[in-house]
């Protein structure tokens, strides 16, 4: 009877250790982020979602680990990732004050920083031209810091939730200039069916690469997978051939 009665009060603890052990072992689901960023990420389309989100979709295939890229807005899909649980985010620019705050997990790109503005006005062709200027960026971007950093007093700097938002600034004359991706930012101008001859680029401030970063709590031996899948990708021409369809150079 001891015996019996033993095994009786054993069995659900063991039991319940089993779940434990095995909820341990169980990961939180995983998700990749990102903002309406074309050519790189691309809301609302989804036979072409963008350059990035292509890669990174194909690249969690051969990993093992398939998954749809969501969209949300910018600044949102920074914290998701920031925070956690188990987040990615594309494409994340790295920057010295990031670099503590996220996983970086594959290099995708560079992009170039330039100021935007409309066409049969000055080119900002200077710093001290700038700083005198009102000029927008995209909220969550490096981009304020970098001017900030600059000297570009803060009263001259707006902030916009999208970059069709910073366009339709720029249009109205409601600021001078835009600063901000290059490859970005002239993208949206054309897909979005205004003329390009409207806008003209100015100077470039600075460049920075691109990443697919994350969550702290990402693990190592998932980021060695997805970095081998990467690889296979520019090995066997699949990464080469993603770029194209986008008419863009391979990074």
């Amino acid at each position: 009877m001891v015996r019996w009665s033993l095994r009786k009060t054993l069995l659900p603890l063991m039991l319940l250790c089993a779940h434990w052990t095995h909820a341990a072992d169980t990961q939180a689901p995983f998700q990749v982020v990102s903002g309406d960023l074309p050519p790189y990420a691309i809301e609302g389309q989804p036979a072409s979602p963008g350059v990035h989100v292509e890669v990174v979709e194909q690249m969690l295939q051969r990993a093992g680990t398939p998954l749809k890229v969501g969209f949300v807005p910018w600044a949102r899909a920074i914290t998701l990732a920031k925070l956690g649980p188990r987040t990615a985010i594309l494409p994340l620019t790295r920057t010295p004050e990031r670099e503590a705050h996220f996983k970086w997990l594959v290099k995708l790109d560079t992009q170039h920083f330039v100021f935007i503005n409309r066409s049969g006005e000055p080119a900002v062709s200077s710093l001290e031209q700038a700083r005198k200027l009102r000029i927008v960026v995209l909220r969550g971007s490096p981009n304020l810091a970098q001017l900030l950093n600059r000297d570009v007093p803060p009263s001259q700097i707006a902030e916009a939730t999208r970059v069709e938002d910073m366009l339709r600034l720029v249009e109205r004359g409601i600021v001078d200039a835009l600063y901000g991706g290059n490859v970005i930012n002239l993208e949206k101008i054309r897909a979005s069916g205004r003329d390009p001859a409207r806008f003209q680029v100015g100077m470039r401030v600075e460049s920075a690469d691109m990443w697919l970063a994350g969550s702290k709590d990402l693990s190592d031996s998932e980021q060695q997978a997805w970095q081998q899948a990467y690889d296979g990708m520019l090995r066997d021409g699949a990464l080469a051939r993603i770029y194209r369809g986008y008419h863009l150079p391979l990074p």
